[in-house]
């Protein structure tokens, strides 16, 4: 009595329609339940379609059904669906259970879970060389990772160690990679020249350097002021510093290498005779694949107007000698460079409104070069002129007012400037005392700075 009177104010209040004809499982009906007894639907459904329906105690819940040209089976299988039912039909007779599978299937899964848990071992290994946030990329990003399934890795910063949760036969392995990855970088000494050279001594160098005939490998690179060119060279001396271009500022990047006991040689007998102003020596010292810069210049402060609030600020822009480097270690120890070099200096003065603004003349050269241990890198074709006013006079006579004009003339000219930049690369052994250690040729005692 209280099943049926509970169906009874359920077709009351939800309006469910059940409509049959014959007693025939297969017969299509409507059907429209709203929050319906589980137990209580299925057993009037099969007293309408006349089966035979067997219940499993476990079962529970309540259901919501609108179907249109339905028939006894396919409710079935839809309640079976949404409850997680397992349903067997046996010569005619229907028997609903719990699908067994499917909570075994979980409990299976919970405890192949927490006895995965139960066998995984911490372990904490500290770092030498290589940083942790940096080594954990490497074990857990890219096509995949070292660890298995249930193994987890973080990192502390402060100790530099790895914190790793594994199964204990992964960590044997896990240690051999960490080991293979956790070694010291290798190291790069640059060594550079940067120097401007007059004209007249770049003929008179080239000359006494022109010892080969220069060859198909030579590369000469011409454009803006702003040149970005690669670079690979042949064994030979190769050097030719004149330009076709005469521009007061133009670039033909010509690239070579020659030996650097020549280079120091031919460089301290031309600033001897005050033929060549090198401007600075920079060395830098850097890990593999890791860029360095130095700079040394001024910062020139130029007013910015802020139309929103009719205010100006002061900002400052760089006019430095500059030298970013990033060198790239090959298995047979060739070094690939990464080279960004400037000469940015304060240039004329323009005029702003009431205010007087700097210009700032630019040099730079960007490239990209292969060279060897001990190997010189020579890079030019930065042209400028600069206007040089001369006197020529007599003694005295050529000081009297009125008549200095008669024993003495003025003269202007311009003289072609470039700026050539000599990079050598060494590479650097931790294990040894000096910093040279991989053989190559002898070069200048080792400080850094300008």
């Amino acid at each position: 009595m209280f099943i049926l009177h509970r169906l009874a104010l359920f077709l009351l209040f939800y309006s469910s329609a059940i409509t049959a004809t014959e007693h025939n499982p297969n017969r299509a009906f409507a059907l429209s339940l709203k929050q319906a007894p589980l137990i209580s639907t299925l057993q009037i459904l099969a007293q309408q379609q006349d089966v035979n329906l067997v219940l499993d105690d476990s079962l529970k819940g309540h259901i919501n059904l609108h179907l249109k040209q339905t028939s006894f089976e396919q409710v079935l299988q839809a309640v079976g669906k949404i409850h997680q039912l397992e349903i067997e039909n046996f010569n005619g007779d229907y028997f609903v259970s719990p699908r067994q599978n499917s909570s075994s299937s979980s409990a299976s899964t919970v405890e192949t879970a927490l006895e995965s848990t139960l066998k995984l071992q911490t372990v904490n290994i500290p770092l030498r060389h290589a940083k942790a946030a940096e080594l954990i990329q490497s074990l857990t990003g890219g096509n995949g990772s070292f660890l298995s399934s249930h193994g987890s890795i973080s990192f502390d910063e402060r100790s530099n160690s790895l914190i790793i949760q594994e199964k204990s036969e992964n960590i044997a392995s896990l240690r051999k990679v960490i080991t293979s990855l956790d070694q010291p970088a290798r190291q790069v000494l640059i060594e550079a020249r940067i120097v401007t050279i007059s004209d007249e001594s770049l003929r008179e160098l080239g000359v006494r350097w022109g010892l080969f005939e220069p060859s198909g490998q030579s590369h000469r690179i011409a454009g803006s002021l702003n040149a970005n060119g690669f670079a690979e060279i042949d064994n030979n001396l190769n050097i030719n510093f004149g330009s076709e271009h005469s521009n007061a500022a133009s670039v033909s990047l010509q690239v070579a290498k020659i030996n650097s006991r020549l280079l120091d040689l031919e460089l301290t007998a031309l600033e001897r005779e005050n033929n060549v102003n090198i401007i600075a020596s920079p060395r830098l010292l850097t890990t593999n694949k890791r860029s360095a810069s130095i700079k040394q210049g001024t910062e020139i402060p130029y007013v910015v107007n802020n139309s929103r609030n009719e205010t100006q600020s002061v900002e400052f822009r760089d006019a430095v000698l500059g030298l970013d480097v990033t060198p790239h270690i090959s298995h047979d120890n060739t070094i690939l460079l990464d080279l960004m070099i400037s000469q940015n200096s304060p240039g004329s003065s323009v005029a702003y409104g009431n205010q007087q603004m700097t210009t700032i003349d630019k040099q730079e050269i960007q490239t990209q070069v292969f060279a060897r241990h001990g190997e010189t890198i020579v890079l030019g074709g930065v042209f400028h002129d600069t206007l040089v006013n001369g006197e020529n006079k007599v003694p005295l006579l050529g000081d009297i007012p009125g008549a200095k004009r008669l024993f003495g003339n003025e003269s202007k000219r311009y003289a072609k400037r470039e700026l050539v930049i000599f990079v050598t690369p060494h590479i650097v052994d931790q294990q040894q005392n000096h910093p040279h250690a991989v053989s190559g040729h002898p070069t200048r005692p080792f400080r850094y700075g300008f």
